[in-house]
């Protein structure tokens, strides 16, 4: 399922399924991205540090929440292009924690553009305490009702 711009209920949250982040994920994300370092990658340095180990990557973490907004069927082929992401850190994610989101729509609105719109959803990353760990806000374009956006392959 996924939906138009104008079925958008403004501030009606979801919550997301949870995902644990394990080692193979912070390895994997290392990998991807080209950034080791040692508070995510070395465990003997991040043993020393105030977390007592390491650490899941900020952006590994806000990646993870926005792919488990994904799952919950809101976005799928409505979606037309990333605009922008702002986001803040407010704590960390450990190795065997487990995150999800409550996620809500803060604007949706056409554009000039036929068959395209503005959502904004504003995000919680929760870990397994309820304890936020993120927040932030995703806007992207989505096709509206009105006008759908033919798919070009």
């Amino acid at each position: 399922m996924s939906l138009y711009v104008e079925e958008f209920e403004i501030g009606r949250a979801v919550t997301t399924p949870g995902r644990t982040i394990g080692e193979g994920d912070i390895a994997l994300f290392a990998g991807l991205t080209g950034d080791f370092t040692p508070i995510h990658t070395d465990a003997h340095y991040a043993a020393n540090t105030p977390f007592g180990g390491r650490i899941a990557h900020g952006t590994l973490t806000m990646s993870t929440a926005i792919g488990l907004l994904t799952q919950v069927g809101l976005l799928g082929d409505g979606v037309i292009a990333l605009l922008n992401l702002n986001w803040d850190f407010k704590g960390v994610v450990m190795i065997g924690d487990t995150i999800h989101a409550r996620v809500a729509p803060v604007e949706a609105r056409k554009t000039s553009r036929p068959g395209a719109g503005i959502v904004k959803f504003g995000f919680d990353v929760l870990n397994q305490r309820d304890e936020i760990v993120q927040t932030g806000a995703m806007t992207v374009m989505m096709k509206t009702k009105d006008h759908p956006v033919p798919i070009k392959r």
